[in-house]
């Protein structure tokens, strides 16, 4: 069963300066899922509508058409209330955008515990440990724009993998554009992270390139509000050769298209 899936999201904009605004489909019947364990990419450019996709995905949009669903939970059909109860048990959004410059790095990664009603001592010592985990603890106390771009990732993983056990992480602009072999260290971490949430939730990512996108278990194009499979999206039943340092074994099952 997959952990995410979208069916026939319908989303607009306004766009243009005031008096001349014009009502924009940025999305139009865009599906797509996220099986359990699994890291699916999705790839526009810019404007494209990727981050409007995501936050949809996120629970912090409303769709205007169209179904969300977190496991049987339809987020579209929910009250906003439920909606943020459903996003405290599990449902993670991290992105670059919007970091807080007034809170300490270690804030930042336990703060989203303490929301999810943590004891804030436990929050802490959990915030301590993922940055420990993700070789962030010395990023503890200082603040976010003060980071270079691959420890703003680093501390964007140990805040999405925070709460032990996440049903959905939702990623947008983090990993996306690092190069080479940024990308790579960025990919494998992300992968035992998951591994050590024993792959029980599933990861949706933006990038807008074919670069990044190579890390990703399926790859979607957003191409004029619709999704599209690309050439590195794999079908259910698929096995793919594990990268080198991910897990034990030979191969892995890939999930749905």
């Amino acid at each position: 069963m997959p952990v995410l899936e979208a069916a026939g999201v319908c989303q607009g904009r306004s766009l243009g300066k005031r008096g001349e605004r014009r009502w924009v489909q940025v999305l139009k019947d865009a599906s797509f899922d996220a099986q359990p364990g699994e890291v699916v990419a999705i790839m526009g450019s810019r404007l494209s509508g990727k981050t409007t996709l995501l936050k949809i995905a996120a629970g912090r949009t409303v769709p205007e058409a169209g179904s969300v669903l977190i496991g049987d939970v339809d987020l579209r059909a929910i009250s906003k209330r439920k909606r943020a109860k459903v996003r405290k048990e599990g449902l993670i959004w991290v992105s670059r955008v919007g970091m807080s410059q007034k809170l300490h790095v270690s804030e930042m990664v336990g703060w989203p515990l303490v929301m999810r009603h943590r004891g804030r001592r436990d929050a802490e010592r959990r915030a301590a440990e993922m940055l420990e985990r993700v070789g962030a603890a010395h990023c503890a106390k200082q603040r976010w724009d003060d980071l270079p771009r691959f420890e703003q990732v680093l501390v964007g993983l140990a805040q999405g993998f925070a709460l032990k056990h996440p049903t959905m992480i939702v990623v947008d602009d983090l990993l996306d554009a690092l190069g080479e072999p940024w990308t790579q260290q960025a990919s494998d971490l992300l992968r035992s992270l998951i591994a050590e949430a024993d792959r029980s939730c599933g990861v949706v990512m933006t990038v807008s390139d074919r670069e990044s996108s190579l890390y990703a278990d399926r790859v979607w194009a957003l191409e004029g509000g619709t999704l599209v499979p690309t050439a590195g999206h794999h079908t259910r039943g698929d096995v793919v050769p594990l990268r080198p340092g991910h897990e034990s074994g030979g191969s892995r099952r890939v999930g749905w298209s």
